[in-house]
């Protein structure tokens, strides 16, 4: 395409595109595309591919034709924006973009919960090795608060005295 007739740069005449649009036969091309069926897609694929919109409906019968216009129904798509062939799905121009529309925002949200899913788990890991040690911590001041309070303890000091004894083969049985 040619923007003008006098070669000059960012200078644009849109009479002058328009006609080169129409001569090229590309707005006649676009005009049938819209009003036809453009997008076209075989049973298994969209089968395969759409499923996550609604299993039920499309594991619900054999027969492709039943199935796909009971997943259809289900997300309230219209039937002027598609049709069904014996072999394939066809779609009205930007009806399969409000399809996978749909489909990315459930599939967005089921990674966004898995992730959250192993986000949760790394965290609580984490979380329960914390918590473990403040515990061990308070145990550890309880238990050096009681050898503080007991260390000048007559019988304590006799109790740690004898400890290293205990177990050791008796001299004088021998």
């Amino acid at each position: 395409l040619v923007p003008n007739t006098h070669k000059k740069p960012g200078d644009v005449e849109p009479p002058l595109i328009m006609h080169q649009l129409t001569c090229n036969g590309v707005l006649e091309g676009i005009r049938i595309c819209m009003r036809g069926f453009p997008n076209r897609m075989l049973y298994p694929d969209f089968k395969s591919r759409y499923a996550i919109l609604g299993a039920k409906e499309i594991n619900s019968s054999g027969d492709n034709k039943t199935a796909v216009y009971a997943l259809m129904d289900k997300i309230e798509f219209g039937r002027e924006r598609y049709r069904l062939g014996h072999t394939l799905v066809f779609f009205r121009a930007g009806a399969l973009a409000f399809l996978e529309e749909k489909r990315d925002d459930i599939v967005l949200r089921l990674l966004r919960y898995l992730q959250g899913q192993a986000y949760l788990f790394i965290r609580s890991k984490e979380f329960r090795k914390r918590r473990d040690q403040r515990e061990l911590i308070k145990v550890c001041q309880r238990q050096f608060r009681k050898y503080i309070a007991l260390r000048d303890w007559g019988w304590f000091v006799i109790i740690q005295k004898t400890r290293p004894l205990i177990g050791m083969p008796n001299p004088e049985e021998e």
